[in-house]
Protein backbone atom coordinates (compact mmCIF):
# COMPACT_ATOMS: atom_id res chain seq x y z
CA UNK A 1 0.00 0.00 0.00
CA UNK A 2 2.27 2.83 -1.22
CA UNK A 3 1.53 6.05 0.59
CA UNK A 4 1.09 9.44 -1.06
CA UNK A 5 2.22 12.20 1.24
CA UNK A 6 -0.62 13.94 3.00
CA UNK A 7 -1.04 17.72 2.76
CA UNK A 8 0.71 19.69 5.47
CA UNK A 9 -1.22 19.70 8.76
CA UNK A 10 -1.68 23.46 8.65
CA UNK A 11 -3.61 23.26 5.35
CA UNK A 12 -6.17 20.46 5.80
CA UNK A 13 -8.66 19.61 3.10
CA UNK A 14 -11.91 21.54 3.19
CA UNK A 15 -14.30 19.99 5.71
CA UNK A 16 -16.78 17.59 4.13
CA UNK A 17 -19.09 17.62 7.15
CA UNK A 18 -20.73 20.45 9.11
CA UNK A 19 -19.69 19.33 12.59
CA UNK A 20 -17.95 16.69 14.69
CA UNK A 21 -21.12 14.68 15.19
CA UNK A 22 -21.50 14.21 11.45
CA UNK A 23 -17.87 13.08 11.19
CA UNK A 24 -18.44 10.51 13.93
CA UNK A 25 -21.50 9.22 12.12
CA UNK A 26 -19.77 9.10 8.73
CA UNK A 27 -16.70 7.24 9.95
CA UNK A 28 -19.03 4.36 10.88
CA UNK A 29 -20.94 4.55 7.59
CA UNK A 30 -21.47 1.45 5.45
CA UNK A 31 -20.14 3.49 2.51
CA UNK A 32 -16.31 3.35 2.30
CA UNK A 33 -16.19 6.71 0.51
CA UNK A 34 -18.01 8.30 3.45
CA UNK A 35 -15.58 6.72 5.91
CA UNK A 36 -12.63 7.92 3.85
CA UNK A 37 -13.98 11.47 3.73
CA UNK A 38 -14.56 11.36 7.48
CA UNK A 39 -10.95 10.29 8.03
CA UNK A 40 -9.78 13.44 6.24
CA UNK A 41 -12.31 15.64 8.02
CA UNK A 42 -11.27 14.33 11.44
CA UNK A 43 -8.09 16.41 11.26
CA UNK A 44 -10.16 19.49 12.00
CA UNK A 45 -10.88 18.27 15.55
CA UNK A 46 -8.66 18.11 18.62
CA UNK A 47 -9.54 14.44 19.14
CA UNK A 48 -8.90 13.53 15.49
CA UNK A 49 -6.49 10.76 16.47
CA UNK A 50 -9.11 9.16 18.70
CA UNK A 51 -11.75 9.41 15.97
CA UNK A 52 -9.45 7.63 13.51
CA UNK A 53 -8.15 5.08 16.01
CA UNK A 54 -11.62 3.89 16.95
CA UNK A 55 -12.37 2.91 13.36
CA UNK A 56 -8.87 1.92 12.21
CA UNK A 57 -8.85 -1.12 14.50
CA UNK A 58 -11.71 -2.69 12.52
CA UNK A 59 -11.44 -1.02 9.10
CA UNK A 60 -11.20 -3.47 6.18
CA UNK A 61 -11.24 -1.19 3.14
CA UNK A 62 -7.70 -0.53 1.88
CA UNK A 63 -8.44 2.99 0.62
CA UNK A 64 -10.00 3.98 3.93
CA UNK A 65 -7.05 2.53 5.87
CA UNK A 66 -4.67 4.51 3.66
CA UNK A 67 -6.57 7.75 4.33
CA UNK A 68 -6.53 7.07 8.07
CA UNK A 69 -2.81 6.35 8.10
CA UNK A 70 -2.00 9.45 6.06
CA UNK A 71 -4.01 11.62 8.40
CA UNK A 72 -2.38 10.16 11.50
CA UNK A 73 0.98 11.15 10.00
CA UNK A 74 -0.36 14.62 9.17
CA UNK A 75 -1.62 15.09 12.73
CA UNK A 76 1.59 13.64 14.19
CA UNK A 77 2.60 13.11 17.84
CA UNK A 78 3.64 10.03 19.85
CA UNK A 79 -0.07 9.29 20.28
CA UNK A 80 -0.45 8.89 16.51
CA UNK A 81 2.56 6.54 16.55
CA UNK A 82 0.90 4.46 19.26
CA UNK A 83 -2.18 4.05 17.06
CA UNK A 84 -0.08 2.99 14.07
CA UNK A 85 2.12 0.54 15.97
CA UNK A 86 -0.42 -2.34 16.20
CA UNK A 87 -0.62 -2.41 12.40
CA UNK A 88 2.88 -3.91 12.36
CA UNK A 89 1.16 -7.13 13.54
CA UNK A 90 -1.41 -7.07 10.74
CA UNK A 91 -1.96 -10.16 8.65
CA UNK A 92 -1.75 -7.90 5.60
CA UNK A 93 1.79 -7.29 4.34
CA UNK A 94 0.62 -4.10 2.62
CA UNK A 95 -0.81 -2.79 5.87
CA UNK A 96 2.36 -3.67 7.81
CA UNK A 97 4.62 -1.86 5.37
CA UNK A 98 2.28 1.14 5.16
CA UNK A 99 2.39 1.44 8.94
CA UNK A 100 6.18 1.13 9.00
CA UNK A 101 6.47 3.86 6.36
CA UNK A 102 4.09 6.07 8.32
CA UNK A 103 6.07 5.57 11.53
CA UNK A 104 9.24 6.51 9.64
CA UNK A 105 7.53 9.69 8.46
CA UNK A 106 6.60 10.59 12.05
CA UNK A 107 10.30 10.90 12.88
CA UNK A 108 11.13 11.53 16.56
CA UNK A 109 7.45 11.18 17.49
CA UNK A 110 7.80 7.47 16.72
CA UNK A 111 10.87 6.92 18.89
CA UNK A 112 9.01 5.71 22.02
CA UNK A 113 7.10 3.11 19.97
CA UNK A 114 10.25 2.10 18.10
CA UNK A 115 12.03 1.45 21.39
CA UNK A 116 9.21 -0.87 22.47
CA UNK A 117 8.60 -2.61 19.12
CA UNK A 118 12.26 -3.37 18.47
CA UNK A 119 12.23 -5.44 21.69
CA UNK A 120 8.94 -7.21 20.94
CA UNK A 121 8.87 -10.97 21.52
CA UNK A 122 7.63 -11.54 17.95
CA UNK A 123 10.63 -11.58 15.56
CA UNK A 124 8.45 -10.40 12.67
CA UNK A 125 7.47 -7.32 14.63
CA UNK A 126 11.15 -6.67 15.36
CA UNK A 127 11.87 -6.90 11.65
CA UNK A 128 9.18 -4.34 10.85
CA UNK A 129 10.40 -2.11 13.69
CA UNK A 130 13.88 -2.17 12.17
CA UNK A 131 12.35 -0.75 8.99
CA UNK A 132 11.08 2.19 11.02
CA UNK A 133 14.68 3.00 11.95
CA UNK A 134 15.37 3.91 8.31
CA UNK A 135 13.44 7.13 8.93
CA UNK A 136 14.32 10.27 10.85
CA UNK A 137 14.88 8.77 14.30
CA UNK A 138 18.49 9.91 14.31
CA UNK A 139 21.50 8.24 15.88
CA UNK A 140 19.43 6.88 18.75
CA UNK A 141 17.90 4.21 16.50
CA UNK A 142 21.29 3.07 15.24
CA UNK A 143 22.64 2.87 18.78
CA UNK A 144 19.64 0.80 19.87
CA UNK A 145 20.15 -1.67 17.02
CA UNK A 146 23.85 -1.90 17.86
CA UNK A 147 23.02 -2.70 21.48
CA UNK A 148 20.40 -5.31 20.62
CA UNK A 149 22.16 -7.08 17.74
CA UNK A 150 24.62 -9.12 19.84
CA UNK A 151 21.75 -10.81 21.73
CA UNK A 152 19.42 -11.28 18.75
CA UNK A 153 18.99 -15.04 18.32
CA UNK A 154 16.64 -15.00 15.32
CA UNK A 155 18.85 -15.00 12.23
CA UNK A 156 16.39 -13.30 9.86
CA UNK A 157 15.76 -10.57 12.42
CA UNK A 158 19.47 -10.10 13.03
CA UNK A 159 20.09 -9.75 9.32
CA UNK A 160 17.29 -7.19 9.11
CA UNK A 161 19.06 -5.20 11.85
CA UNK A 162 22.33 -5.51 9.94
CA UNK A 163 20.78 -4.32 6.68
CA UNK A 164 19.30 -1.25 8.38
CA UNK A 165 22.56 -0.51 10.18
CA UNK A 166 24.30 -0.54 6.80
CA UNK A 167 22.11 2.44 5.91
CA UNK A 168 21.97 4.39 9.18
CA UNK A 169 25.12 3.25 10.99
CA UNK A 170 28.49 4.96 11.32
CA UNK A 171 32.09 3.84 11.13
CA UNK A 172 31.69 2.84 14.79
CA UNK A 173 29.07 0.27 13.76
CA UNK A 174 31.67 -1.91 12.02
CA UNK A 175 33.13 -3.57 15.17
CA UNK A 176 29.62 -4.56 16.31
CA UNK A 177 28.97 -6.23 12.96
CA UNK A 178 32.32 -7.99 12.89
CA UNK A 179 31.80 -9.33 16.40
CA UNK A 180 28.39 -10.68 15.44
CA UNK A 181 29.85 -12.37 12.34
CA UNK A 182 32.61 -13.95 14.43
CA UNK A 183 30.00 -15.41 16.82
CA UNK A 184 28.18 -16.92 13.82
CA UNK A 185 31.23 -17.93 11.84
CA UNK A 186 29.54 -21.02 10.41
CA UNK A 187 26.54 -19.15 9.04
CA UNK A 188 27.11 -18.08 5.44
CA UNK A 189 23.94 -15.95 5.42
CA UNK A 190 25.16 -13.89 8.37
CA UNK A 191 28.63 -13.58 6.86
CA UNK A 192 27.20 -12.31 3.58
CA UNK A 193 24.92 -9.81 5.36
CA UNK A 194 27.79 -8.46 7.45
CA UNK A 195 30.21 -8.22 4.54
CA UNK A 196 27.60 -6.37 2.47
CA UNK A 197 26.89 -3.97 5.34
CA UNK A 198 30.57 -3.31 6.02
CA UNK A 199 31.03 -2.32 2.37
CA UNK A 200 28.23 0.26 2.71
CA UNK A 201 29.28 1.83 6.02
CA UNK A 202 31.32 5.04 6.04
CA UNK A 203 35.03 4.55 6.42
CA UNK A 204 36.59 5.20 9.82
Amino acid sequence: MPLVKAPAPQTPAAPAFPDRASVLAAIESLDPSERRAAAWASRAYADGIDIIAHRLAVESDAAVVEAMILNLVAIGSPKAAAVLAPLLRSGSAARRFAAAEALRDLGPDALPMFDALIRDEDPQVRIMAAEVARGQLGGAAAQTLERLLPDEDHVNTACAFIDVLAEIGSAGTAPVLRHFADRHAGNAYVRFAVDTALARLPAA
